[in-house]
This record gives C-alpha cells, sequence and structure tokens, in this order.
C-alpha cells in the first residue's frame, strides 16, 4: 500500500488563510479611516469620538426627558427643568453650540450634527 502525498490540501489552505486575513485588514483599514461616517465631513478619530460624545448627550437629556414625563405628565418648558443636569450638558461639545430643543414633541437636537 502506498499513500499519497496531499501536498495540494496545504497549498489550497494557506492560500485560503491569506486571503482571509487580507480581507480582515482590508476591514480594518476602512473602518479606520472612514468607518460610519465616511459620507460625514468628520474623518480623524478625535473628531469622531466628540461627535459620539454628541450622541451621547443628546441621549442622557432625552433619558431625563423621558423620567420628567413620567413624573410630571408633560415634557418639561425647558431644559433649565430638568434638575439632573448640568449647564454643560446643554452645549455640543465639538462646537459649544447650544442644544434646540422643541417642548412639543421632547426632541433635542444639535444645531451642528443635523443628523442626530
Amino acid at each position: 500500500m502506498k499513500l499519497k502525498n496531499n501536498r495540494g490540501l496545504g497549498l489550497i489552505s494557506i492560500l485560503i488563510s491569506l486571503i482571509i486575513a487580507a480581507a480582515v485588514v482590508i476591514l480594518a483599514i476602512t473602518m479606520y479611516t472612514e468607518g460610519k461616517d465616511a459620507n460625514k465631513s468628520i474623518k480623524h478619530p478625535i473628531q469622531r469620538a466628540k461627535s459620539a460624545q454628541c450622541l451621547s448627550r443628546i441621549k442622557k437629556i432625552e433619558t431625563s426627558i423621558q423620567i420628567y414625563r413620567v413624573e410630571h405628565g408633560k415634557n418639561p418648558p425647558s431644559l433649565e427643568d430638568l434638575s439632573n443636569l448640568q449647564e454643560d450638558d446643554f452645549h455640543c461639545p465639538v462646537t459649544h453650540s447650544r442644544y434646540n430643543y422643541d417642548p412639543a414633541n421632547g426632541k433635542v437636537t444639535c444645531p451642528d450634527h443635523s443628523n442626530y
């Protein structure tokens, strides 16, 4: 009995491993350089982090509005009526613009980041 030499299987597995590794590297580079903000003007990681901080502040304010609505049965007339937040929480960390608030529907928007 003679055993067959399966050199082809080793070569194919190496090629598949290299293709997978190349795909992972390409995805990592794409995510680092463009990420979700590919169509936006924010390109640098620090600016993306500040933009994410802006979104986080808006979510924090909206959560406080929901708590106020549960306790009082209506939206607060202004953001200053939210006692658990500080004045800095009402400003965008990127541009320091004051957030827009609509008491009719309880929505908070950033004037400089219209996509939030």
